[in-house]
């Protein structure tokens, strides 16, 4: 999501929530509530949403439609100065509260960037919703509470103490499922407790281009594992369905918004429909399938016409072939953008009549509600908009709202708020340690002794910053990743340890040098010296790099500390592949992601062998942007440009140079302080089109420590079953088993033929896909097998 780059804390207005006990006249005037339907928590939602339209005025209507960011609340230092937009102030004030609520009927609001309260705990957070949503239920005619939209990416990040996961795509290298879930029920918790009823999270997008700022916010290159993964996180943040109250998790960005032309973000995309529907579209339905109750729009063009203003995209894809019945929200500033960027419509009105029409359901129009209602009612009253397409946007709305609880439980506990967001340090732990991929071990460097005498120096070493990533306390991250535009509260950081404090409580033998020349000054007399290089946070467009690599400081550090001829070991910190330069011949290397607030103490569980590593890479590591063109060979290039690099490219015709697949590391690579061995692959013979395909086989642990392996699955279809051109493999699935020293496991991935679904036709190809009949092999490794599709 777009927010604004820089914003004032906001202070709670005194507003506070009194329970007391029941009395005689309270029983009388809650059954005369209860006669009115909407308000009869008993009655079915479906009914009180009809009750609730019928009340409404087309004016409160199409305020429902309308998503304000939290500065619209504030006002200048004297309330009499001018408009309510938060320039001078941090003061929630009562005009501002009357203005965007009431007078505007502003049916939710949106708390993003450094939009904290000046009490940036969870306590804070929880008293300034309560003020919030008792103005908006204590004085609007019909008293219909806000919905609190929030970005909680990696736990929810603003509270400066909470407890944050590894960024997605961190996540995305455990392959673990249940891990997945437990993160997105420890969010839940931390949102339940705070009021931000609404997360703008997860990300369905896959990663094709490291280029972009906003790589590390995706599960993985995989659709399959992006699926699995946000199917998991979607059930632990809805608690498996909607128990009031209750959070609402969000799909985004829809669709195809990774796929930038240049990657950049929020810029064009070119995609044949048959990569949209048959690569893209299958990650974003398994958010859908799993029972997101809401989806985010793509802020980006799709072969020339934005996806906002996108019937087909919205209306056809999403509701008529993926099924989805929640609700639709636009990006931040979009519906205005048809107009000022896009220039597909004349004015406002316009913009928001293709928006609506196209199927949007709620825009965030963040600044402008006056603006936003007049649109929509000239558009309305034009005859540009239906009312019944208003009624079915609205309706959905307020089912949400009900499903929420908002109209039975609309305000939270601020007593219980930091013990929420500060909790769940036990599943954090394990995620960072699960994240962990060993991506070279030489001669057996790692794991390390405590004994050892180990420096450790660069520029992550002890920062917090790269550790963490954006949308942590602020957008950009802590200090702003060092955007000055953008920075959070200086005096806020999380109460987490960097990787050298990890070492430190590992180790007594750990010595910190701050800079390149007392690194190697120390070196001669450590066994083995550990460089933590890697990337500042960021966030969106200010995140994106044409050239990812290891900035040229860090590189000169690795490459002296190599000259020095003891054992250097490189942990990498950042959210994508970087081009590595002299790391690539580091004795060892460690890619510990964007780990969270647990994550020091996962590098250090990692190198000093408490934990053994398991991480798979969820992405494929292009080949490094630093080799020369003259590093042609049989498979291809390993150059400058030879990016992007996806496990799923399809074939060319130019002899291997430019194409296939020929990556520094390939999706799926990690490695153990154990070895194993997989082997007596098998699959289901024949199936029909609409069944599932079983691959068996048994997993051998042949070193001697315990450990865990992930083993992905993929299957082979020849061309000519499509009459399409078809990649190499597909990922159809994957298994992750904990195997004991010296033991064995029989393993079963079963996985439905739909998954091999394909657009038929030529070029222009738009029919659903289908699943075309034939012979097909599963892969496993280095070995086969196969089945027919009948």
């Amino acid at each position: 999501m777009r927010i604004r780059r820089a914003a004032i804390a906001v202070a709670t207005l005194a507003l506070a929530v009194v329970v007391g006990v029941p009395t005689a006249a309270d029983g009388a005037k809650t059954r005369k509530r209860h006669a009115v339907v909407y308000t009869n928590p008993k009655a079915s939602i479906a009914a009180r949403v009809s009750d609730l339209l019928n009340r409404m005025t087309l004016q409160e209507k199409v305020g429902q439609m309308d998503q304000i960011v939290l500065g619209k609340l504030r006002g200048p230092n004297n309330p009499g100065d001018g408009d309510c937009n938060g320039s001078n102030s941090d003061q929630l004030q009562t005009n501002c509260l009357q203005k965007v609520l009431i007078d505007d009927r502003t049916g939710s609001i949106l708390s993003g960037g450094t939009d904290n309260p000046p009490d940036n705990t969870g306590a804070g957070w929880a008293n300034q919703y309560n003020a919030i949503q008792h103005y908006a239920i204590d004085h609007s005619r019909l008293h219909i509470p806000v919905i609190y939209g929030v970005d909680a990416v990696h736990g929810f990040g603003h509270p400066f103490e909470a407890t944050l996961f590894p960024q997605s795509i961190g996540m995305g290298a455990t392959w673990d499922t249940s891990l997945a879930q437990a993160a997105g029920a420890a969010t839940r918790q931390q949102l339940l407790a705070t009021g931000g009823n609404w997360d703008f999270a997860p990300v369905q997008d896959i990663a094709r281009d490291n280029r972009w700022g906003r790589y590390y916010e995706t599960w993985s290159e995989a659709g399959v594992l992006a699926g699995a993964l946000g199917a998991a996180n979607i059930k632990g943040l809805q608690g498996g369905g909607f128990d009031s109250p209750q959070i609402a998790a969000t799909v985004k960005h829809f669709a195809g918004y990774s796929q930038s032309i240049n990657g950049h973000d929020r810029v064009e995309e070119q995609l044949p429909i048959r990569y949209l529907q048959d690569t893209l579209l299958p990650s974003y339905a398994d958010g859908i399938d799993a029972g997101a109750a809401t989806v985010m729009v793509n802020s980006g063009s799709i072969n020339g016409f934005p996806a906002t203003a996108s019937h087909f995209l919205l209306t056809e894809l999403l509701r008529n072939r993926l099924g989805f019945k929640g609700v639709v929200i636009s990006d931040y500033g979009d519906v205005p953008a048809l107009q000022s960027a896009y220039h597909i419509a004349p004015d406002l009105t316009g913009a928001v009549a293709k928006a609506v029409n196209a199927g949007v359901d709620m825009a965030m129009e963040p600044d402008n509600p006056s603006g936003w209602n007049q649109a929509l009612l000239q558009a309305v009253n034009r005859g540009m908009v239906s009312k019944a397409r208003i009624d079915e946007a609205v309706g959905r709305i307020l089912t949400l709202k009900f499903k929420l609880g908002l109209f039975d439980h609309p305000f939270v506990d601020p007593s219980k708020a930091n013990a929420a967001v500060t909790g769940s340090k036990d599943v954090a732990r394990q995620a960072a340690d699960e994240s962990m991929t060993l991506l070279r071990n030489q001669n057996n460097t790692l794991p390390l002794s405590p004994s050892s005498k180990v420096v450790v120096t660069g520029p992550n070493a002890d920062s917090l910053i790269g550790q963490l990533g954006g949308w942590s306390v602020s957008w950009q991250g802590i200090f702003g990743g060092g955007q000055a535009c953008c920075a959070g509260p200086p005096d806020q950081i999380p109460p987490a340890n960097s990787v050298l404090k990890g070492m430190q409580q590992a180790s007594s033998s750990v010595t910190f040098a701050p800079d390149q020349a007392s690194a190697v000054a120390a070196a001669p007399g450590a066994d083995a010296v550990v460089a933590v290089v890697g990337e500042k946070a960021y966030a969106e467009a200010l995140g994106d790099n044409p050239s990812p690599a290891l900035p040229p400081d860090q590189q000169n550090l690795i490459q002296a500390l190599q000259a020095t001829g003891k054992p250097v070991i490189v942990v990498v910190l950042a959210g994508r592949p970087l081009g590595l330069g002299p790391a690539k011949s580091a004795d060892a290397l460690l890619m510990g992601y964007e780990p969270g607030t647990e994550g020091g103490n996962a590098v250090a569980d990692v190198l000093y062998g408490k934990f053994n590593p398991s991480g798979k890479l969820p992405v494929s590591w292009p080949t490094d942007a630093s080799q020369q063109l003259s590093d042609f060979d049989a498979t291809g290039p390993s150059a400058l440009g030879d990016q992007p690099k996806f496990f799923d490219q399809l074939p060319g015709t130019n002899g291997g140079h430019g194409s296939g697949y020929n990556p520094l590391y390939p999706i799926g690579f990690g490695l153990s302080y154990t070895t194993f061995k997989v082997s007596g692959l098998s699959a289901t013979p024949s199936t029909s089109r609409k069944g599932s395909v079983t691959a068996s086989f048994t997993v051998a642990n042949t070193g001697g420590r315990d450990g865990t392996d992930i083993v992905p699955v993929y299957v082979h279809q020849p061309t000519e079953n499509a009459g399409i051109v078809v990649p190499d493999r597909r990922m159809v699935g994957f298994a992750r088993m904990d195997v004991p020293a010296g033991g064995q496991k029989n393993v079963q991935v079963t996985f439905p033929v739909s998954t091999l679904a394909l657009t038929p036709g030529d070029i222009d190809g738009t029919e659903p896909p289908q699943v075309f009949p034939g012979s097909y092999q599963v892969q496993v490794e280095d070995m086969s097998d196969g089945f027919a599709i009948r």
